[in-house]
């Protein structure tokens, strides 16, 4: 198995309830996705969150899914969030994909430290390099999407 992983991380001027209450709710996940300009390779990528459970926390065993079109292709995904530890971190896992999105927080000096992680595995042997190489900038696209959580946070 071959993974990619990149990590990054931003200053948000808000406690970490409050910045930990908002990046846990795939609704504010797909606000940031569906305003994000998309792939090197095509663009925006039309896409609709469908089939959000929530456990009564936003948890351990939380669902959400969306659909979407490139091209003539349509697609599914689906996310569980298999870890959570309120006010620290969670992470939701496509399984089907391989690939996972991690959220930390932590206090810092004048607010939160908010940290975003994209994983992506694949079976075959650097195949998740071809893909990541291709079809973004990971680490100045999780830059310009904490940028966007940062901004939706302090406004």
């Amino acid at each position: 198995m071959s993974t990619t992983t990149h990590t990054r991380s931003i200053h948000v001027d808000a406690p970490v309830e409050t910045v930990f209450d908002h990046v846990k709710d795939p609704h504010s996940f797909y606000a940031v996705m569906s305003e994000f300009p998309g792939s090197r390779l095509v663009g925006h990528v039309k896409a609709e969150l469908t089939d959000v459970s929530l456990t009564p926390d936003g948890g351990l065993g939380s669902t959400w899914s969306f659909k979407g079109a490139l091209f003539i292709f349509h697609y599914d995904a689906t996310f569980t969030r298999e870890e959570y530890v309120p006010n620290e971190r969670f992470v939701d896992r496509n399984a089907d994909a391989g690939t996972s999105w991690t959220f930390t927080v932590e206090p810092d000096e004048t607010g939160t430290t908010l940290g975003m992680s994209f994983t992506m595995s694949s079976k075959v042997p650097l195949l998740d390099k071809v893909e990541d190489r291709l079809s973004w900038d990971g680490d100045g696209d999780l830059d310009t999407m904490l940028t966007m959580f940062k901004k939706a946070i302090e406004t």
